[in-house]
């Protein structure tokens, strides 16, 4: 299974160097033309679906996206569990005026006042990366999602980094990155595991699923994604 993945387009509160997250804002012009770039880019790969986060940013790049790829509205999602972290009270502050805070926000078991840990943000989107991982197998797939979401995705497919050292990562828009399923490590693979390195205290409340969905729940997930599945 194929994974593309790629940051929504630009809009005018990145453009002025803002935090945002649950804050719903559309792409601005540049960000359609960067829509553009990343459908080019991956115009040759066989995407089969298209998944996106909620917001309108990503749902908005997905949709110019799949215009320009001929790829039918049933088959563009909408991953509910892929929405950006929450940034609490420093949603729409200026990027320069949170610096200092910034560089504890990172951390594994820090969180913007009011907001979410990252650690939250991860078991969430890996959670729900599991099922998408068993729904879509053996398809081609991409993923329009944000900032910190990439991050995860990152850590999901390619291992867990040092937590304490872990960057801010700067992803740039109109980048593609690719994950393969078939390559991933067997600390992901291990899925409790995973979640019990993640959340060791269970902050993040008891997470657990079998390692397969049953049909009911999958029919139920692709419902919720609101795509049709041949």
């Amino acid at each position: 299974m194929k994974i593309f993945a790629a940051l929504h387009g630009q809009t005018d509160i990145d453009a002025e160097g803002r935090l945002q997250s649950v804050s719903d804002n559309p792409l601005n012009d540049i960000g359609r033309a960067q829509a553009l770039e990343i459908a080019k880019a991956v115009a040759s790969s066989g995407i089969e679906v298209i998944m996106s986060s909620p917001e309108s940013r990503s749902t908005e790049t997905a949709e110019i996206i799949a215009e320009h790829l001929g790829i039918d509205d049933s088959k563009v999602a909408k991953g509910v569990k892929l929405n950006e972290r929450d940034y609490g009270d420093l949603e729409g502050k200026l990027i320069s005026e949170v610096d200092i805070f910034a560089l504890s926000c990172w951390e594994i078991n820090a969180s913007p006042p009011n907001g979410e840990e990252i650690r939250d943000t991860a078991v969430r989107v890996m959670t729900y990366m599991t099922d998408v991982v068993e729904i879509f197998k053996g398809m081609t797939i991409l993923l329009i999602v944000p900032g910190n979401v990439l991050r995860t995705l990152f850590w999901y497919f390619e291992g867990l980094p040092d937590y304490n050292k872990d960057p801010f990562f700067k992803y740039d828009f109109a980048t593609l990155y690719e994950f393969d399923t078939d390559k991933m490590p067997q600390e992901t693979m291990d899925f409790d595991a995973l979640i019990s390195k993640l959340d060791p205290e269970g902050k993040a409340g008891k997470i657990h699923r079998d390692a397969v969905l049953s049909q009911s729940e999958i029919d139920s997930l692709i419902n919720e994604m609101g795509i049709t599945l041949d």
